[in-house]
């Protein structure tokens, strides 16, 4: 019974909305293909000191006239700001901290290009944010489907033309479903923190053990089960086996690689709301959002459970110059027909 050593909390993140730290991230690329971006935040939200981006080349300041943004789950001011210019999208990368050098959230992979075709000129952006499924404590293979995997943790294809209620019935059967995969991540991962100090009889127990545990404990109690909690739910349920003295001797062990594994929660402590414009106007891409024309995406670790995010956009600028020179020479054709055949 071997299983990825992700702390259970962070599952519990999944369930229940965590002190999240909001950014507007709006980036702009010129016709030269030079990039600004703009990080911005609400300063009521931990984020002032802007803690993830590098000190060279980003200023931070105060934002002159506050607005509002949307981020679906909340809406909130933003009031502080970093900013950077780059010669490339690359110059302008996050660094974060020590503790989130892991997120992929702070380490996307951008690109910037520039098509010229003959009557447009063809802007292109793409970002993808590396999905966290293979950290995850079990596979969400066996509990839900790839399509209810897109539409719960990405809202992608509901069913179309089905009404509230129906929508309800499904999402209520997909959400049990994944409440199912959730209790078994939860006892999956704590026998995996238990097993090397139990017994081969106690081995043997945990094996047995999950459908009576699972349903013995409240949902809100496993959401932020511990250690110390896990043991003691074994010990009610079988109190000669003594899973309370195995964590009572190896507490300090348990409890340590509790809290060294916790880091991981905070990859969901982020939000980020993706802005960008390009010269021209927005023709073709995956955004479902925009924000004065401007394409945008938001981009958190829930999206992140089933496989890898995406972010596309092209823009496209008309080149009225080649307009005007196809019209002279088509004129010039014209001209030249025309004195062909008044000579014959």
């Amino acid at each position: 019974m071997k299983y990825s050593e992700v702390l259970i909390s962070l599952l519990a993140l999944v369930l229940v909305n965590s002190c999240a730290s909001y950014y507007y991230v709006a980036t702009d690329v010129d016709k030269d293909m030079s990039v600004c971006r703009e990080v911005s935040a609400n300063s009521t939200e931990n984020n002032a000191d802007m803690r993830f981006m590098p000190a060279e080349g980003w200023t931070t300041s105060a934002v002159t006239d506050p607005f509002e943004v949307d981020f679906y789950d909340e809406v909130l001011e933003m009031e502080v700001m970093c900013r950077a210019e780059g010669s490339e999208i690359s110059d302008l990368k996050f660094t974060p901290d020590s503790s989130q050098l892991g997120n992929p959230l702070f380490a996307p992979e951008e690109k910037i290009g520039k098509r010229f075709r003959w009557f447009y000129t063809y802007y292109d952006y793409s970002a993808r944010f590396s999905s966290i499924a293979e950290s995850l404590p079990l596979p969400l293979d066996g509990y839900m489907t790839p399509e209810q995997r897109k539409l719960f943790f990405k809202g992608q294809n509901p069913a179309e033309g089905w009404n509230g209620i129906e929508m309800y019935y499904l999402l209520d059967d997909v959400n049990c479903k994944f409440v199912e995969w959730y209790s078994d991540a939860v006892f999956y991962t704590m026998c995996d923190m238990f097993e090397p100090y139990c017994s081969e009889a106690q081995k043997a127990f945990l094996s047995r053990s999950k459908a009576d545990f699972v349903e013995g404990v409240d949902k809100d109690i496993l959401m932020f089960m511990e250690p110390a909690g896990f043991a003691s739910r074994l010990d009610e349920m079988a109190p000669a086996e003594g899973f309370g003295k195995i964590y009572a001797d190896n507490a300090k062990l348990l409890d340590a690689a509790y809290e060294e594994k916790a880091e991981v929660i905070s990859y969901f402590e982020y939000s980020f709301l993706y802005r960008m414009n390009m010269p021209g106007r927005y023709f073709e891409g995956n955004a479902v959002d925009f924000i004065d024309g401007s394409p945008v995406w938001k981009v958190d670790s829930y999206r992140l459970m089933d496989e890898d995010l995406v972010l596309e956009a092209t823009f496209r600028t008309l080149n009225i110059w080649a307009f005007v020179l196809t019209f002279a020479l088509i004129l010039l054709l014209l001209q030249v027909f025309a004195k062909l055949f008044s000579k014959r």
